[in-house]
């Protein structure tokens, strides 16, 4: 049985289902303006996307707290900055799937990972910001970011893992058998 995708047109929103798995180019015979993949199938490639970004900003965030440790504050507030970049870059993808899910699952998974990712990126502003002070001789400034850092931190625990994509493909295909 072949799978139906939803394309929704950037201009006036009209909605066109086609058939399959490729993903042809469609413009709207109302307004002339180019559809764009929508629904569970952006939401998947959103949150893929996401994930990516999410996993290589944690590694940059773990390698600048251990560049911290060494003492090497120029070089980790470089690290905390990717970080940041990475992980605003991963809670927009996130947010974006969120808005395109047809399920609830899915922007569940999706909207728990946004929030998580949210924390970690305030978290390693706060941290950029701490290492700045350090090396400005600012330590009751430096010492106030790490605690607010510390604090997200600590809040992005409440959001547990961050499910990898072939875990929300998973969950969807299970969802699917259970409904038919």
């Amino acid at each position: 049985m072949e799978q139906s995708q939803t394309y929704r047109c950037d201009g006036c929103g009209s909605e066109y289902r086609v058939l399959g798995d490729s993903q042809p180019k469609i413009v709207c015979r109302d307004c002339e303006r180019e559809a764009t993949l929508s629904g569970t199938a952006a939401a998947q490639r959103a949150y893929h996307v996401g994930y990516i970004r999410y996993r290589e900003a944690r590694r940059q965030l773990s390698d600048a707290l251990a560049t911290v440790e060494d003492g090497e504050m120029a070089l980790a507030r470089g690290g905390f900055d990717s970080a940041a970049s990475d992980f605003e870059q991963s809670v927009e993808e996130f947010t974006t799937a969120v808005r395109e899910a047809d399920d609830n699952a899915l922007a569940e998974l999706s909207e728990r990972a946004r929030k998580k990712a949210t924390c970690f990126w305030q978290a390693a502003e706060w941290l950029s910001g701490m290492t700045y002070a350090s090396e400005q001789g600012a330590s009751t400034q430096a010492s106030q970011y790490r605690h607010d850092a510390e604090n997200r931190l600590q809040a992005a625990t409440e959001y547990g893992t961050v499910s990898s994509p072939d875990e929300l493909l998973q969950t969807a295909e299970t969802e699917v058998q259970s409904d038919t």
